[in-house]
């Protein structure tokens, strides 16, 4: 592994156990075992580094979107593929979504423009998505910023409320993934008929 990997790594295991304010420079130098010059070289100090770190999760996130919405027929295959993908996917960089979870909610001027940035990608392609099976694309604002909440909020309340108690154990998360997209496909459209 590469210093700025390790630094990367170190930084999003410290930001999702304690949160970003409460982790210093040392820190991260610490437990990435190097000179604390070395985050302000790769990655132009604790902000920059944040940053990589959220534009992971976003990347990670615009990733699964596209997947799913290219291969679902509709929206309840939509709701089983998104949230399958968006658990493994989870399951598999846990301190990225955590630290990118919690970053969503905060309003922080260092993030703000990565937070709309996946904010509109997000829409953009689920606009695309209800096009493609016929539903209604033309939304107000606060209905598509209630869905997004709403829905990252559902996938991922384990880790939001929960301490990950379901999702990080392979002998409950499917249970969790099954309430999951039973919830979802339930009350979501409704809103896109």
């Amino acid at each position: 592994m590469t210093k700025r990997e390790k630094i990367f790594h170190a930084g999003a295991k410290l930001f999702a156990e304690r949160s970003f304010n409460s982790v210093g420079i040392r820190d991260i130098a610490r437990e990435a075992d190097v000179n604390s010059a070395m985050i302000s070289y790769y990655f132009g100090g604790k902000t920059g580094l944040l940053r990589e770190i959220f534009t992971s999760f976003s990347d990670r996130m615009v990733s699964v979107i596209k997947k799913s919405m290219s291969e679902a027929r509709n929206h309840g295959e939509l709701v089983e593929l998104n949230v399958a993908a968006f658990l493994d996917d989870a399951r598999n960089n846990r301190n990225v979504y955590l630290v990118g979870l919690r970053e969503l909610n905060h309003d922080s001027e260092e993030l703000q423009d990565l937070r709309l940035a996946l904010y509109n990608i997000g829409w953009e392609h689920f606009t695309q998505f209800l096009a493609k099976t016929g539903a209604k694309t033309d939304h107000r604002e606060e209905v598509k910023d209630i869905c997004f909440t709403a829905v990252l909020g559902t996938v991922f309340s384990d880790y939001l409320l929960g301490g990950g108690h379901y999702i990080d154990d392979d002998q409950k998360v499917d249970e969790y993934r099954k309430t999951v997209t039973l919830l979802l496909k339930a009350g979501s459209p409704a809103l896109w008929e």
